[in-house]
């Protein structure tokens, strides 16, 4: 049974597409969608931090006269295919953030330091332990949860990428054995006689 393809499928596919080249696999409905989804992603990406409940605002509003207004309903649609489409950008905002702290709590403790400020120094370093978490233990890594990898031995020599089975094997390895036993009497021969 094959996967109907979905709204969200074909703006997926034609996110990165000129609107020309869009417009030939998308309907009008589709390419009002997708224009909404990059209007709310230029949004996200100037204000990471927005609630949900403005961004609804936004796309009621028709995006601050961009796109067409939607409903409450069709704003939240948008929302969750917009997080769908782009993943969690707040989540990347808060470890920007963690970053700017840390590196204004060094450029503080620096200043502190010039200045014979031991209180600032201190309050700096408690910022930096704070959002670095090195106030708190590390996580051990419970080995008890690692799964050893499953192999299952076999005897097919076409599972291996780049090997070819060899005809009348058994003959073959007579052959070897019968060569390198040769090899190995004329290599104990010639030891000897030195």
């Amino acid at each position: 049974m094959m996967k109907e393809d979905t709204t969200y499928d074909r703006i997926e596919r034609s996110l990165f597409k000129d609107q020309e080249e869009a417009a030939r696999t998308l309907s009008a409905r589709e390419l009002e969608i997708k224009r909404r989804m990059m209007l709310c992603v230029s949004k996200k990406m100037d204000e990471p931090l927005v609630e949900d409940a403005e961004m609804v605002n936004f796309l009621m509003a028709g995006c601050a006269g961009q796109a067409e207004p939607v409903s409450k309903s069709q704003a939240y649609r948008d929302i969750a295919m917009m997080n769908r489409l782009v993943g969690n950008i707040q989540l990347a905002a808060k470890s920007w953030y963690r970053y700017m702290i840390v590196e204004g709590a060094k450029k503080a403790y620096d200043v502190a330091i010039k200045n014979n400020d031991a209180k600032g120094a201190a309050a700096c370093l408690d910022k930096i332990g704070k959002y670095t978490r090195c106030d708190k233990e590390d996580d051990a890594f419970d080995y008890s949860q690692m799964i050893p990898p499953s192999f299952e031995p076999s005897d097919d020599v076409t599972l291996v990428d780049g090997l070819e089975p060899v005809d009348n094997v058994e003959e073959k390895r007579r052959q070897l054995r019968a060569y390198f036993k040769g090899q190995a009497e004329d290599a104990k021969i010639m030891k000897n006689e030195e």
